[in-house]
């Protein structure tokens, strides 16, 4: 519920955009050829009841320097050409153009300039190379941080790199701009060094979602998934009979393979995101907000034991983890696959959606389904190869700045860039799809945390994607044995440097 405002707000805003009679119009042509209908005016974009107060300081011109993702990267990932932090420019780009307005308000209202201490995709290691060194050294380069979740291992676990955010007294985490399970999980004995918030854009690209072919949908007279999900019957298991009904031996070699209509494209990382999504979570916290690796062991390996099959399942799925033979099999073959109609489901992260765009039909934005029909709400993670976490490092000489400047990102975020986000992945050519919509909300608003994935103590996402890889799922409590001793060793290597007893 923390952004019924802000859906409702986004649904009108869809609603009156479109145009439902004939879908006609005037069009744009985006970087890559091609052509959408005009994007909204921000300028006319209704106002949410006023939930930001702006405090009444002069920062003086200051500079407010974020360490993070420059958006200066070519050929790649489209995702990975938008900065979360900076536009210089207005563009025409729909989330460019948002940023820029997002930065201008906030430099005019507080009297600052947005910098950036840049890294550029796919340099990830500089991440945790630029942030430990300054900090360490004590030196003031950056005054937040939105770091990659692959740095926060090395980032966060060792005292005295970060500030406990709950300490900076300008910063409201309660607002609806700021994840609100993140904040829960997130935390270690009351202390919070991160926390995911709207101005965490690439938090969003990373959300793993299913993307579901609309073509093949109307082929094989496959119901309105939507209601499937309204109805909370979208279920790993439903999923499974429509991936049996659409895979076909395109060549009639009598195989299902890459070279066929598969039902599921996954891969092994997927297993560990399901248990997650459930609202599993391998290292629990206690009453004292400490971490141990407690599981539900039970319910982890009723959900390994459905999830392994259907991930091994060489009639209906393929698994780009063990397709070999392309320089890079996301882009050669799995997102060609899906764009000419040959894939039913796709198990990815948001961000492929940029890639989507292209093709001639239409496709679904879901959640990832339930373990079964009693699970009380969908869930699903953050990819931590391309999420980022706000983090105020300990060099930041002005905290209250850095709270009242990072709070106007979120706000500011919430009005204008995610709204600017969902309107460029839900749009297809020149169709909108509203519905789509709704599923974001009901998939950003269902991030689930684990600590045990986050700082991945003693590689327990390798033990999972193992399990995925062998196919015997019935190896998960004597892998979790196994590798129980190194993970608690993690585990307490954490709370030590963090200097937790």
């Amino acid at each position: 519920m923390k952004r019924l405002i802000f859906f409702i707000f986004l649904t009108a805003f869809l609603a009156a955009c479109a145009d439902t009679d004939n879908n006609t119009g005037s069009v744009q042509e985006t970087q890559t050829g091609e052509v959408l209908k005009e994007q909204p005016d921000t300028e006319q974009m209704p106002v949410q009841p006023p939930e930001f107060t702006a405090a009444d300081v002069d920062y003086e011109g200051y500079n407010f320097r974020i360490l993070g993702y420059d958006g200066a990267a070519a050929g790649t990932w489209q995702a990975a050409a938008i900065s979360e932090i900076i536009a210089e420019e207005e563009t025409g780009d729909p989330i460019n153009d948002a940023t820029y307005k997002r930065n201008r308000e906030i430099e005019s209202l507080y009297n600052i300039e947005f910098g950036i201490v840049p890294v550029t995709y796919p340099n990830r290691g500089d991440f945790a190379a630029k942030f430990t060194r300054a900090v360490l050294a004590g030196e003031d380069l950056f005054d937040a941080v939105f770091l990659l979740g692959d740095s926060l291992s090395a980032a966060l676990s060792r005292n005295n790199m970060v500030y406990d955010l709950h300490t900076v007294q300008t910063l409201d985490l309660s607002k609806s701009w700021w994840d609100q399970n993140s904040i829960k999980a997130m935390s270690i004995n009351g202390k919070l060094s991160t926390a995911i918030g709207d101005m965490n854009l690439y938090s969003a690209f990373a959300t793993v979602n299913i993307f579901a072919n609309k073509q093949l949908m109307q082929d094989y007279s496959i119901d309105n998934l939507y209601q499937l999900v309204n109805d909370g019957k979208w279920t790993w298991d439903a999923m499974y009979e429509i991936m049996k009904l659409t895979a076909d031996d395109l060549n009639g070699d009598g195989i299902i393979d890459h070279n066929d209509q598969v039902g599921l494209s996954t891969q092994h990382s997927y297993l560990y995101n399901a248990i997650t999504s459930a609202g599993e979570t391998m290292t629990p916290k206690d009453s004292d907000d400490i971490p141990s690796l407690a599981p539900n062991t039970e319910k982890i390996s009723a959900i390994v034991s459905k999830i392994v099959p259907i991930s091994q399942d060489k009639s209906t799925t393929i698994n780009g983890d063990d397709i070999t033979g392309y320089n890079n099999v996301f882009f050669d073959l799995l997102m060609p696959k899906f764009r000419q109609n040959e894939m039913m489901f796709f198990i990815t992260q948001m961000m492929i959606s940029f890639e989507l765009r292209s093709m001639d039909a239409d496709f679904a934005v879901l959640p990832l389904p339930k373990h079964d029909e009693n699970q009380e709400n969908y869930g699903t993670v953050i990819a931590n190869s391309w999420g980022t976490y706000t983090v105020i490092p300990t060099t930041c000489t002005d905290t209250n700045r850095a709270g009242h400047i990072l709070d106007a990102m979120g706000y500011y975020s919430q009005q204008y860039i995610m709204p600017a986000y969902y309107d460029v992945t839900v749009t297809n050519k020149i169709i909108r799809d509203d519905d789509s919509a709704e599923m974001m909300s009901i998939i950003f608003n269902n991030r689930n945390f684990d600590l045990a994935y986050l700082y991945n103590w003693g590689d327990i996402s390798g033990m999972f994607f193992g399990i995925s890889k062998s196919g015997n799922a019935d190896t998960f409590i004597s892998q979790l044995e196994r590798n129980e001793p190194r993970i608690n060793t993690a585990i307490q290597n954490t709370l030590d440097m963090l200097e937790i007893n």
